[in-house]
């Protein structure tokens, strides 16, 4: 008989595995599907997520289904988690996943919260099935990164959907036979390239591993199967998008579940809406500013040094719109050190051509690390700022942990702030309040109705209209 191919040996912890989660796991848990509906409420406002939902809406709505939203409409669960998923990542302010390399709750959470309702998932099936996908995107990110992020290949839509589509196939409580197939069906749907990075088509890749993870698990369901090898086989996922080193997979270094990933490494919810690439080094401008209390009109230079996927990431130096923006060094460093915070507000068409901020610009300087750095597995991924000021002073600092991370996590006080920053805009002060009194009871709750209804406008958003 032959060895368990790698598909095979994650479906069966993904089949097999207890549902009954510690503590340590739900809470995180909970605290990243929380981040994520507070992303979807509040990017789906966003230009990207606008568009996807307006195709949605040009098929009939239907009974039954999931909730779009933006819209209340209901539709198909795919069709959902597309918009959903959209609107998650439209405002890169949902976390990382550094196991992954994926923005992985912008895709599992639109997905299940879609596929759970229209199935009648309960809350704690949810969580459930969030785990077992968290768990999968490490499983299957370890074997192909930092190699095939660095080829250019979004992994949260490619890593995302194939993870993705074991979580789905999770909460449909497929067995270890229908999981391989439907992450087989979904290494087949994997696709998305960081050459988008800075327009729509970023978080559009997010809605489409959404959809495509729940497309997958269904098809499984429904008797589509695909060949249990194509990580693994000569024109597999690893050869063809691994990318020029890949580590491929070690399930003895890296045993799936133990433990829990999510334990272990953690997610990064951030606390910038904008690129993780310029998180380290937005917290080393914050740093020093607390440290050396020094104005704007002080400052001569600043010089950022990063890896060189980060570099690739922050593509526009000057740039000219809101989608630009959120991948610029330069701008965020210039709005960090005028306004000493980022926030949402920073990131519209407007805001981006702010006097002020444009003449602090071309204050941000940036270098990287060679690339091979980044290959090695027991990399630490400092880095660094120089900030110069007029006076002559020369000013320091390095992180290894971004703020949000298991290094430096985030305090209750700051998640709920975050989740009012982007909720209190869209639905008010007391159906915020409600929205994060649901996300906090879901592990009890029966099914998805109280969440949905709550993350919409108004209370006439599941009207079905034709």
């Amino acid at each position: 008989m032959p060895p368990p191919t790698t598909l095979e040996q994650i479906a069966t912890w993904a089949a097999t595995t207890s549902p009954e989660w510690p503590a340590t796991s739900v809470t995180p848990a909970i605290h990243a599907i929380k981040d994520t509906v507070a992303c979807m409420v509040s990017g789906a406002s966003d230009a990207a997520a606008e568009g996807v939902r307006t195709t949605v809406h040009t098929w009939p709505a239907v009974d039954g289904g999931a909730t779009i939203i933006g819209s209340g409409r209901r539709a198909p669960a795919p069709f959902a988690a597309f918009a959903n998923g959209t609107a998650a990542h439209a405002q890169d302010f949902d976390d990382n996943f550094l196991a992954a390399l994926t923005h992985a709750s912008a895709v599992l959470v639109p997905a299940l919260l879609a596929l759970g309702e229209e199935t009648g998932a309960s809350g704690a099936e949810i969580i459930d099935a969030y785990l077992v996908g968290l768990e999968c995107h490490a499983a299957i990110g370890r074997g192909v990164n930092r190699s095939h992020y660095l080829k250019g290949f979004h992994a949260t839509a490619t890593v995302g959907c194939i993870g993705t589509a074991a979580a789905c196939a999770r909460l449909l409580k497929l067995d270890e036979s229908r999981i391989v197939h439907a992450m087989s069906l979904g290494t087949s749907m994997a696709a998305g390239l960081k050459g988008q990075f800075g327009s729509h088509a970023k978080p559009f890749q997010a809605g489409m591993a959404a959809q495509n993870g729940v497309l997958a698990a269904c098809f499984a369901r429904d008797g589509v199967e695909g060949r249990t090898e194509v990580l693994d086989n000569d024109y597999g996922f690893l050869k063809l998008f691994g990318g020029d080193a890949p580590p491929g997979w070690d399930f003895e270094a890296f045993p799936l579940g133990n433990p829990h990933v999510i334990e272990a490494v953690g997610l990064a919810p951030k606390i910038h809406p904008c690129c993780g690439s310029t998180h380290k080094s937005l917290d080393n401008l914050l740093d020093l500013k607390a440290q050396h209390d020094f104005q704007t009109e002080d400052v001569e230079s600043m010089h950022t040094y990063v890896n060189t996927s980060n570099v690739r990431n922050l593509c526009f130096d000057d740039p000219q719109n809101e989608m630009e923006a959120r991948f610029s060094m330069q701008y965020c460093m210039a709005v960090a050190l005028k306004m000493g915070f980022l926030s949402l507000q920073d990131f519209t068409p407007d805001a981006v051509h702010r006097p002020e901020i444009r003449a602090l610009i071309p204050l941000t300087t940036m270098d990287a690390t060679p690339p091979e750095a980044e290959l090695n597995p027991a990399g630490e991924y400092v880095h660094e700022l120089t900030v110069t000021l007029k006076s002559g002073a020369v000013l320091k600092t390095t992180r290894r942990s971004a703020k949000g991370t298991i290094g430096d996590p985030l305090i209750d006080a700051e998640r709920r702030r975050k989740f009012d920053d982007c909720c209190v805009p869209v639905l008010g002060d007391a159906k915020t309040a409600t929205l994060y009194d649901a996300c906090d009871r879901l592990s009890g709750c029966r099914d998805l109705s109280e969440l949905m209804s709550s993350m919409l406008a108004t209370d006439t958003g599941h009207a079905h209209v034709a």
